[in-house]
């Protein structure tokens, strides 16, 4: 079985609420950290630390966050290191911070919603123990023929990136030496993580995590 991964929302009680919300920067339109062969930071000038002004009470407890406006695959070094422990995959990780909602009004302009020049020196008002994570190549795998969306075959569907739960069923043929613990496929708009992966999260009491099967 492979897994889709989003976060976890059943603590959120009320709409247009995120655990982290985004601090934006010109070209953040165009900044996901999802396609494997781009340097985001380098390429389309995203900051070398990404920020967020977010709750840090669901910060200090979950492993994976809801972010907005965009969500990014959000995780806390925590999970990073069991996801390593699982085997190898080339990735890179992305720096973060999250401010407290308390200092919102003095880290983020209402107007632009781009950093402002305020430095936060008080520890208790940030979180530093997030990463983005970031595939770095690709796994080509999908069956073109066994995969189906909507009864057709995925060849003949004329669909280009398909999104989670859009193909009935999804067949992927593993690679030699097997499928990596977190994996990207071409085909795919979402990162592909494995039922070892998944066991080891919830076998380290991670939290925040919806495993959404794909297969």
């Amino acid at each position: 079985m492979m897994y889709a991964l989003t976060a976890d929302i059943s603590h959120i009680e009320e709409e247009d609420v995120f655990d982290a919300v985004s601090i934006e920067f010109d070209g953040f339109e165009s900044v996901t950290f999802h396609k494997p062969g781009i340097d985001y930071q380098r390429e389309r000038g995203a900051p070398e630390v990404i920020e967020f002004v977010g709750n840090l009470e669901n910060a200090a407890r979950l492993d994976h966050l809801f972010t907005a406006p965009r969500a990014l695959l959000l995780i806390s070094r925590r999970m990073v290191r069991v996801l390593e422990s699982v085997g190898p995959f080339r990735h890179r990780l992305i720096p973060t911070v999250i401010y407290s909602e308390r200092v919102k009004h003095l880290v983020r302009d209402r107007f632009t919603r781009q950093r402002t020049w305020y430095p936060v020196q008080d520890p208790t008002m940030k979180n530093e123990d997030f990463v983005i994570l970031q595939l770095l190549e690709e796994t080509d795998c999908l069956d073109r023929e066994s995969t189906l969306v909507k009864g057709v075959p995925f060849h003949q569907s004329g669909a280009g990136l398909l999104g989670r739960e859009k193909a009935r069923p999804l067949v992927l043929r593993p690679p030699p030496g097997g499928f990596p613990p977190v994996f990207a496929v071409p085909e795919l708009a979402f990162y592909c993580f494995t039922e070892a992966a998944r066991q080891a999260c919830e076998q380290a009491g991670l939290k925040g995590l919806w495993w959404r099967p794909q297969q």
